[in-house]
């Protein structure tokens, strides 16, 4: 469905600062654009307390060039098959998430296996929010490497690709399974100490496809539809919260 509110009138391109308004066109602005402000992150991340706000402004950063609502929450119900986090649930379920996602990456930096086990639930769980109307995917990409970081680990995607880690995604929104995200994870963090020659030219948080030239994998608002049924997932979301805040162990 047409997204009314984020869209030109009868059109599927975003709104945009350039006032671009051809698909192909905006697609290959805000790869140039946004791949300028991600190299600069990765040579200087964003500080903050690895909270909703920290990944807010990590949004911000990347997408201020190209949209007037970088680092705002939607305000429209997204979905890629699946509905994201509904519009009325993304506060409180941001919470649930960011109570326990990097308090359980810390806890568990001494053991790899630990570590790349709680990292995939987290980086599943945070998937399923979307908080934003696009560039979800870079925004948490980058937000994970920091964390990564901030726990003696490096982050590269390169060995994997955009269809392994949407397989990855859709096993863990459908069935809270997160063996395809370990099995990525296991192979994309490494021990800072093991990984000193890392080549700064590439992008980490990009996949093998998405550093090939001309290629459209991993474009993040292409798919998405805006929904208006909210089919009982309210429900859903509520109940996802429940769950998450039983079993973090961490208080809020």
């Amino acid at each position: 469905m047409q997204d009314s509110q984020y869209c030109y009138p009868a059109s599927e391109v975003l709104i945009n600062k350039l006032n671009i308004k051809y698909e192909k066109d905006l697609f290959n602005a805000e790869k140039e654009l946004t791949a300028i402000r991600l190299r600069e992150l990765q040579e200087k991340p964003i500080k903050g307390k690895y909270d909703f706000a920290h990944l807010k402004a990590i949004h911000k950063y990347i997408f201020q060039d190209i949209y007037s609502w970088a680092g705002k929450v939607r305000t429209v119900e997204i979905g890629k098959g699946n509905l994201f986090c509904t519009t009325t649930c993304i506060n409180d379920y941001a919470q649930s998430v960011f109570n326990k996602y990097f308090p359980q990456c810390f806890e568990a930096r001494e053991s790899f296996d630990d570590f790349v086990k709680v990292f995939a639930d987290n980086y599943g769980d945070l998937n399923a929010l979307h908080p934003f109307r696009e560039g979800n995917g870079r925004a948490q990409r980058e937000f994970a490497r920091i964390v990564c970081l901030k726990c003696g680990y490096e982050f590269s995607l390169a060995c994997t690709t955009h269809r392994e880690m949407l397989e990855a995604s859709k096993l863990s929104f459908d069935k809270a399974d997160s063996t395809l995200f370990i099995k990525i994870f296991s192979q994309a963090i490494t021990p800072l100490e093991h990984n000193s020659s890392n080549n700064m030219t590439e992008l980490n948080i990009l996949t093998s496809d998405d550093l090939t030239v001309n290629t459209n994998s991993g474009y993040d608002y292409y798919g998405y539809g805006e929904y208006v049924n909210l089919e009982g997932y309210n429900e859903k979301y509520r109940l996802k919260i429940v769950k998450m805040e039983s079993e973090s162990g961490v208080d809020s």
